[in-house]
């Protein structure tokens, strides 16, 4: 019998590590369905190759100022009421549209693509990763 209980505490470990990396970003999803999950260079390729995409930083106002990507909207996911609030900023529903925020502790971005995909948009993209991963690759910033 000790045989199979150490068997069993030896699978119960292996689970338990192989669901540690998943639970150390349980703030914010990885993907949002319907979106595109995008990494700093997958930002960059949009940036440079997408006309007409509207950068939306979703942070609080100091986060922002500090830096934030160059021509990113502040929009706060808590102040986008409804697919008007992202049209008066240029995003109609066919749009391309790139959220981002503080990466996987934040959540906000996650939200405001969320609620984009939900209001019919069909060219969202979602930086996940966000400011974090962005810091990190010393990518430039403006800041005011």
């Amino acid at each position: 019998m000790p045989q199979i209980s150490t068997r069993r505490t030896v699978l119960a470990l292996s689970l338990g590590l192989l669901v540690a990396p998943a639970a150390a970003h349980a703030g914010a999803p990885l993907t949002i369905s319907g979106a595109s999950t995008v990494d700093a260079n997958g930002v960059i390729e949009l940036i440079t190759s997408t006309p007409g995409l509207v950068i939306f930083d979703n942070r609080r106002e100091a986060d922002f100022a500090a830096g934030h990507i160059e021509g990113a909207i502040r929009l706060i996911d808590t102040d986008i009421t409804g697919p008007e609030v992202l049209a008066a900023h240029g995003a109609e529903a066919d749009t391309p549209v790139l959220f981002y925020c503080n990466g996987l502790s934040c959540g906000r971005a996650a939200n405001a693509a969320e609620m984009a995909v939900s209001w019919g948009y069909t060219n969202v993209h979602y930086y996940a990763l966000g400011m974090s991963e962005w810091g990190e690759l010393g990518l430039p910033v403006v800041s005011h």
